[in-house]
């Protein structure tokens, strides 16, 4: 989430996360791969605000202003985050790796 926002790209946070989390990946064979790549995208969808290409894709093809786009997108991409999140944590207690 911290890399997605502070850049203004969730590329830029999908790629910084998996590159500073793959040593930790490699070593971890307790590690849940699938779901340490769902968290990781979820945390790229958190505040979607005006430096994310997806936010102005938005804004211009509903006809939105700027306050209208950042109320609607920013809190609407946050909760599909957070509850991304919350499930990734669901799936990691229900189904741990042996």
């Amino acid at each position: 989430m911290l890399l997605s926002v502070s850049t203004g790209s969730a590329t830029v946070g999908i790629v910084g996360a998996a590159g500073l989390l793959a040593p930790l990946a490699g070593s971890d064979p307790s590690l849940n791969l699938p779901l340490l790549a769902l968290s990781i995208g979820c945390g790229s969808l958190f505040f979607n605000y005006a430096n994310h290409a997806g936010f102005w894709m938005v804004k211009e093809s509903l006809g939105m202003s700027m306050s209208e786009a950042t109320r609607t997108t920013s809190v609407v991409q946050s909760i599909g985050a957070v509850v991304g999140l919350i499930m990734v944590l669901i799936f990691n207690a229900a189904f741990p790796v042996h």
